[in-house]
């Protein structure tokens, strides 16, 4: 008896043939194929048939994607704009944005309708051409999309915590862009290569599925979840963390100072970026764990419904990558004063962005300080100098913290 289950999550995308009852052994795109002697033109096909599924489960599957479209278009375009229409925002972490934004943009247009033709239909529509670029695609922008998640991640710990020759400089920040892409369209290549499209003929039913060589994608699908997943996570927690302690250590040393204050956006920073990385764990992480269980699931004999077993990991980790290239825009651009300032300025993504009310300020006494005298108690790198659109920006801190005179002038 062959165990065989059609539906086309059990042969496509990760989850592709879990023995080879459901692999090789079927073979070549002849459509009078014969297995272990078995002519499957004379054999009704093994599974219900079903074509496409139910009119409720579509819509609501639609209907759930559709926001993410929506927000990952309104938001990674907006990003896009107010970025490049802003010469003063042209800074070396702003191009590493706009360049994920870039990614996440075309994440949110290309890859929703191929997830949808995957998940609604039993064959795979797509053909051939689809069987080699569905993968790849959304493969290759995820992976443009995290590495410069790295690159920020490193620009930021550069600006706030390790000395000028470190920084990134506008030459070598647009070398980094196209290296980015380059790395990310040859990681993600051997998922054009090794994936082929094949049709198989039953007696009242002709089946099409994409499958992937497994000898060679098996260890392969490890070193990307590695990249796309386990180094980035490393590479942030290591960078903010060191922001953190660089923080903490200024207040200290603020604190102890002729002029004793309190570092209040410490708290903000530390609310942003543990966010970034929150959100970064609970859209990559699930994509992982389906990695490890269809390792587990290789290397058992094949059982009826393991497949199905599977589905559900499978739709959530690639609907969560749909989710994380939508929101990505928002939370690096509002981690930035700047940029949350444009982005709430323009008209469509205003509504997106929380609006604190202004308080009324009473009149203030003699002996208070004015904001812009606190202003310099600020931590700055020497190497470089805010402007206006500057200073609302987390302040770069330099390695050592030098006695500051302040003056006390009447309002």
């Amino acid at each position: 008896m062959i165990s065989h289950n059609t539906s086309n999550y059990t042969i496509l995308f990760l989850d592709v043939q879990w023995s080879q009852h459901l692999g090789e052994q079927f073979g070549p795109t002849n459509t009078n194929i014969e297995w272990k002697g078995v002519n499957t033109t004379q054999h009704h096909f093994p599974s219900k048939i079903w074509i496409v599924k139910s009119t409720w489960e579509a819509t609501l599957k639609i209907l759930s994607i559709l926001p993410i479209i929506f927000l990952g278009i309104l938001a990674n375009g907006a990003l896009i704009y107010i970025i490049i229409r802003a010469k003063s925002l042209h800074t070396t972490t702003n191009l590493l944005i706009v360049n994920m934004a870039i990614a996440d943009i075309c994440i949110c247009i290309l890859c929703p309708w191929m997830f949808l033709c995957i998940d609604l239909y039993q064959n795979y529509i797509l053909g051939s051409i689809g069987c080699r670029l569905d993968g790849f695609v959304i493969h290759a922008l995820t992976l443009v999309a995290v590495f410069n998640l790295s690159v920020v991640s490193y620009d930021r710990l550069s600006a706030i915590v390790l000395n000028c020759s470190s920084r990134l400089t506008k030459r070598s920040t647009h070398l980094l862009l196209y290296a980015i892409w380059i790395l990310g369209i040859i990681v993600a290549t051997p998922l054009c290569l090794y994936r082929s499209y094949y049709e198989r003929q039953w007696s009242d039913y002709l089946e099409t599925y994409c499958t992937e060589d497994t000898v060679v994608l098996y260890p392969y699908w490890h070193v990307f979840a590695g990249l796309s997943v386990w180094a980035p996570l490393t590479i942030m927690a290591i960078c903010y963390s060191a922001i953190l302690i660089k923080l903490d250590r200024f207040e200290s040393q603020a604190l102890r100072s002729k002029y004793p204050i309190t570092v209040r956006y410490k708290g903000k920073v530390a609310r942003a970026l543990g966010i970034i990385v929150l959100a970064f764990i609970f859209c990559r992480v699930p994509f992982t764990i389906l990695i490890i269980q269809r390792a587990r699931l290789l290397q058992q004999p094949s059982k009826p419904g393991q497949a199905e077993s599977m589905y559900f990991l499978w739709y959530i980790s690639r609907y969560l990558v749909l989710v994380n290239a939508a929101i990505n825009p928002l939370l690096y651009g509002c981690s930035s004063s700047s940029l949350k300032k444009e982005l709430a300025l323009c008209p469509a993504t205003s509504w997106l962005i929380y609006k604190r009310k202004k308080k009324i300020q009473e009149p203030r006494s003699n002996q208070q300080f004015n904001s812009e005298q606190f202003n310099c108690l600020k931590p700055r790198s020497p190497c470089i100098r805010l402007n206006y659109h500057q200073r609302s920006r987390i302040p770069n801190i330099s390695s050592r913290i030098s006695p500051i005179n302040l003056e006390l002038s009447p309002n």
